[in-house]
């Protein structure tokens, strides 16, 4: 039965691409494979669901697409329809058919790297940002933004441009977002050595902290099909002793596993806890003296308007 079958991030990555008619060169280019390699996963991927040739890969393909949606790309980063009946929930609808970042609207501001809660906190304690690294930040919120989003090629985009770590050296937690992202997108050779480079202690350049590494590797597991791996990848999403950035990090990391395996209602339910971090941290703001989304309150020196004038004004 089709339905039986599992088909892992790469495996979609690459009937999609087959599916537009690309060759094994072309699918290498892109997936960061070389040619040879990809022949043996085509191979492999042709024995697994049963076929004999590339053809006969995207029949299959296109039936499996007709009966359920579960392998809808998982690098695109806008569906065209939603992907399930409408809820009650109308935030978590519009995350799976539209994309977090979307769904959020100026909310998203609030969460993710350098937020407006870094902004505010910044000119509160007097502290002066330095200019010089300014590219750096306005890069974090790009692949933030681009998580959000689902724009997974963004990240294929950076590593093609320089795939050293060199260029990650100011920034470390960027470089496992990008390496994330490219998991992602199904970009797997891709993302796992540019993961085994930020991970490797033996070079003399910086490496990920622990908790980034860990992180990193739990969703290659994930997305491998791993229900282990993505129950931890889950507690951190609910943890509440880390950071916040991390915890929204999880949180964007979890929705896009369950959204691209279509299980819809746990993508709903990590869609509504990255809004309630962004609530979170509008409260946060409205304390720290920043009214940001508060409603407005009228002049002081605005008099009170009569019944007759208050239809008038209508």
């Amino acid at each position: 039965m089709m339905k039986d079958i599992v088909i892992d991030a790469r495996s979609k990555r690459m009937l999609e691409l087959l599916s537009t008619g690309a060759g094994s060169r072309q699918i290498a280019k892109d997936m960061g494979y070389q040619e040879g390699t990809m022949r043996v996963y085509l191979h492999n991927l042709y024995r697994k669901i049963g076929v004999a040739n590339k053809t006969e890969a995207v029949v299959w393909y296109l039936r499996r697409l007709s009966a359920s949606p579960d392998l809808l790309p998982a690098s695109a980063p806008v569906m065209a329809a939603p992907t399930a009946p409408r809820t009650d929930d109308l935030f978590g609808d519009m995350a799976l058919s539209e994309g977090l970042y979307a769904a959020l609207g100026v909310m998203g501001a609030f969460v993710g790297p350098y937020s407006r809660v870094w902004e505010v906190g910044a000119k509160l304690s007097g502290e002066t940002p330095d200019p010089a690294k300014a590219s750096q930040r306005a890069r974090s919120r790009a692949l933030w933004n681009a998580l959000l989003k689902g724009d997974f090629a963004l990240a294929k985009a950076h590593y093609d441009a320089d795939e050293s770590v060199a260029t990650w050296l100011d920034a470390m937690p960027d470089a496992a977002l990008l390496a994330s992202l490219l998991a992602l997108g199904g970009y797997s050779n891709a993302a796992r050595n540019f993961a085994a480079k930020l991970t490797d202690r033996r070079r003399s350049y910086g490496h990920l902290a622990p908790r980034d590494a860990a992180q990193l590797r739990t969703l290659f597991e994930a997305l491998d099909g791993d229900e282990g791996a993505l129950g931890r990848l889950a507690k951190g999403a609910e943890s509440t002793t880390g950071s916040a950035g991390a915890r929204q990090l999880a949180i964007a990391l979890v929705f896009h596993v369950h959204r691209s395996r279509r299980e819809n209602e746990r993508a709903r339910a990590f869609a509504g806890a990255l809004w309630a971090e962004a609530e979170s941290a509008r409260k946060d703001l409205h304390a720290m003296g920043d009214r940001t989304l508060s409603a407005r309150t009228a002049p002081a020196t605005t008099s009170k308007l009569s019944a007759r004038e208050k239809v008038a004004a209508r």
